[in-house]
C-alpha cells in the first residue's frame, strides 16, 4: 500500500507522518480490499486543521474524506474513520448484493423472532 503524506502552510515531521500511516494501516488492515494508494493532505488555516484523505482500492472504490477541527491529530483520526467506514458500507452492500443477505441480518431477524428466514436468494 502507497501512503502519501503531505502538508499545506506547514512542514509535516516524521512523527506525525508515520502517525498517519499507522492510522490508515489500522483502519484499513481488518478490511478484505487491495488498496492501491493513500493520499492523505493536512492543512492548517489559522487556528482551523483540515485533513483530508482520499483512498484508492481495486474495483474502483475511492474513498474521500475531508475532516475540520481545531486539533490536527482528531481531524486525521476522524477522516481516516470517515474513509474506513465507507469502505465497509461498500463491502456489505457487494456482498448483500452478490451473495444475498449477511451473516449479522440474519442473526438480527432470528432473534427478532422472524421465523421465515431467507438465504441466498
Amino acid at each position: 500500500m502507497d501512503i502519501a503524506v503531505s502538508g499545506r502552510h506547514f512542514n509535516i515531521t516524521e512523527e506525525m507522518k508515520q502517525r498517519v500511516i499507522d492510522t490508515v494501516t489500522a483502519q484499513f488492515a481488518e478490511l478484505p480490499l487491495k488498496i492501491i494508494s493513500a493520499h492523505v493532505v493536512l492543512d492548517l488555516q489559522g487556528s482551523r486543521a483540515i485533513a483530508d484523505v482520499v483512498v484508492n482500492v481495486k474495483n474502483n472504490l475511492t474513498a474521500k474524506a475531508l475532516v475540520e477541527d481545531y486539533d490536527l491529530y482528531k481531524a486525521i483520526d476522524a477522516a481516516v474513520l470517515k474513509a474506513a467506514t465507507q469502505a465497509r458500507k461498500y463491502l456489505d452492500k457487494r456482498k448483500h448484493h452478490k451473495n444475498g443477505e449477511t451473516l449479522v441480518s440474519l442473526d438480527r431477524k432470528r432473534e427478532e423472532g422472524d421465523d421465515a428466514v431467507r438465504v441466498n436468494g
